[in-house]
């Protein structure tokens, strides 16, 4: 492992290549605090959002990955064969579709973290499998949702930092 030291302000051994980092994130977590910080953060953000919804009566679902037909977004998707069935099946490029189902089908409030995949280049910036958070409400409308956002930008903000306010440089 890397060995970080310091002498006179100055750092030496230190993991701060990208591409090592990004190609060996488990050495990235044992040596960098903040790599690791980013993990526990998201993971509390999660918590809190689950915490929420689950206060606010919302379901939390899982619904398919392989999906016989694929929409919900304009994305291209992975294609995988199912054997059995000798058909193409698509990785989901978004969940949209199957929670408006359970929306029609009587479920008033639900939401989904969903891995979603959309076959579409690749860089540091967008990764082709990727974590989403999508819900759906019955009977609300878009002024009910900006409230809900608000409030759970907020109450993340206290969980994770006791505070609302943030720090951009050097404004508060």
């Amino acid at each position: 492992l890397p060995n970080m030291k310091e002498k006179d302000g100055e750092l030496f051994f230190t993991f701060d290549d990208k591409e090592l980092r990004y190609r060996n994130r488990h050495l990235d977590l044992i040596i960098n605090p903040n790599s690791r910080d980013r993990f526990i953060k998201r993971s509390q953000i999660i918590s809190t959002i689950r915490f929420l919804l689950s206060k606010k009566n919302f379901m939390e679902v899982e619904t398919p990955v392989l999906q016989p037909i694929y929409g919900g977004a304009a994305a291209r998707p992975f294609i995988t064969k199912h054997n059995t069935l000798d058909k193409d099946f698509y990785l989901r490029i978004a969940v949209e579709l199957y929670l408006k189902r359970l929306v029609v089908g009587g479920f008033d409030g639900v939401y989904e973290f969903s891995k979603d995949f959309r076959n579409e280049g690749m860089s540091r910036f967008h990764n082709p499998e990727f974590t989403q958070m999508e819900l759906y409400v019955a009977y609300k409308d878009y002024n009910w949702m900006m409230d809900l956002v608000e409030k759970m930008v907020e109450k993340i903000a206290l969980d994770l930092h006791g505070t609302t306010e943030v720090q951009v440089g050097k404004k508060r």
